[in-house]
């Protein structure tokens, strides 16, 4: 993707006023913005583009101005994000060229694109702010790009680990502005129509910021509408204060049990007594290990002996059965288990249906699924029995005593 230098960047800008017919001209984009988000430096720069490439403002059937954002290299995830960030911006040029410019009756027709980079937790937030200027009634849009520590792209049901977030979410909306002349009653289904949940949703430290686009479910002056929902909001029946579990046990119960699936659905193991097979254990090991915050050297996550042996112990309360490099990757030797730092390149999840809590015990029933929560192809495996104790001592807060496949 072409970038230009802040310098020239600017110049063009400041010739590039573009407005409606009708309409006065707008504020510059302003200076380029240079700024850095906790953990994940970036710059912005600004692109102008021209359709056809030699045309200059006054004789340009359509102009682009971008804000984009640059993230540095030396950021683990900054080649990645980097690639993301290009390839929205690819794709708005393909929706000018084959959308916008032939509906244009403005003149001069423009689309101009603000942006903020926002991190929340492991999350960050590119969000862009889309104004486009080519039809009687100008359009605003927010276009966000949700990527993990890994600059992978991720969406609203992995950030509420719920394979039916987006339906929750539509059913939440549609609850909260039922009544309300302001906005245009529509049920569940209607605003499905009208949700994104690859890019039109944030994260936040609570959950998800939701928008929805102009005109959709209320008149266009209303603008984008925001709707706040809380990780409480968008969680099954059985969590909450009163429910067999907390919404922070959720979470960790999320990662522990997916890993737990990883590691027994490839040859079918059960686990009764917390005795896992020597395959099984070593894939929990080794997807556990790079959680732990140890920087790798050499390729490797260097835990020590009794941490690691702990470690599982507290897991399934039995010993570690030994390693099976069929599984993972996994060495031990001078007083470490070096554990490959490498992500499996499929990953399962359990889908918890119901939940029950017996004093210490904690029973589920649900189903195990193929792929994240916001994967495209998922895909429905089996269904899973969990039987778990509560162990502070525990990473997750509980030992796994039971995972039956049904």
């Amino acid at each position: 993707m072409k970038r230009i230098a802040a310098a020239l960047a600017l110049a063009l800008c400041l010739t590039v006023l573009c407005g409606c017919a009708g309409r006065g001209t707008p504020e510059t984009t302003g200076e380029p913005v240079s700024s850095a988000a906790p953990e994940a430096e970036y710059e912005m720069t600004h692109i102008v583009r021209y359709w056809p490439e030699d045309a200059d403002y006054d004789s340009c059937d359509y102009a682009c101005i971008a804000e984009i954002p640059m993230f540095s290299k030396a950021f683990t995830a900054g080649y990645a994000m980097n690639e993301a960030v290009d390839a929205y911006y690819e794709a708005l040029c393909g929706r000018i060229e084959s959308e916008y410019m032939p509906a244009s009756i403005a003149r001069p027709p423009y689309t101009e694109i603000a942006c903020e980079v926002e991190k929340t937790g492991d999350i960050t937030n590119v969000i862009f702010t889309e104004k486009h200027c080519y039809e009687a009634q100008p359009q605003t849009r927010k276009h966000v790009l949700m990527l993990d520590g890994r600059g992978n792209a991720i969406n609203l049901c992995d950030v509420f680990l719920n394979y039916r977030a987006e339906r929750m979410t539509a059913a939440a909306i549609a609850e909260e502005i039922s009544g309300d002349p302001r906005y245009y009653q529509l049920d569940t289904d209607g605003i499905l129509a009208f949700l994104d949940i690859n890019h039109g949703a944030k994260a936040t430290d609570t959950g998800c910021t939701v928008f929805i686009p102009e005109g959709k479910l209320a008149p266009y002056e209303e603008g984008v509408l925001e709707f706040d929902f809380t990780f409480d909001d968008i969680a099954p029946d059985f969590v909450g204060e009163n429910g067999a579990m907390t919404i922070e046990e959720y979470r960790d119960l999320t990662e522990f049990l997916g890993f737990v699936g990883d590691g027994v659905v490839v040859r079918g193991d059960f686990i009764e007594n917390g005795t896992l097979t020597e395959y099984a254990a070593s894939s929990f090991m080794g997807e556990l290990a790079q959680t732990l915050g140890i920087k790798p050297e050499a390729g490797r996550i260097n835990v020590p002996e009794e941490e690691f042996l702990s470690l599982y112990r507290e897991c399934f309360g039995a010993e570690f059965p030994g390693i099976d490099v069929d599984a993972h990757d996994i060495r031990r030797e001078d007083g470490f288990f070096k554990v490959r730092y490498v992500r499996k390149p499929y990953r399962y999840n359990v889908d918890m249906l119901e939940a029950f809590r017996e004093g210490g015990t904690l029973r589920i029933d649900g189903s195990l699924y193929f792929g994240d929560f916001g994967y495209a192809s998922t895909e429905f495996s089996c269904s899973v029995s969990i039987t778990l104790e509560r162990n502070s001592a525990s990473p997750y807060g509980f030992t796994l005593k039971e995972f039956v496949i049904h």
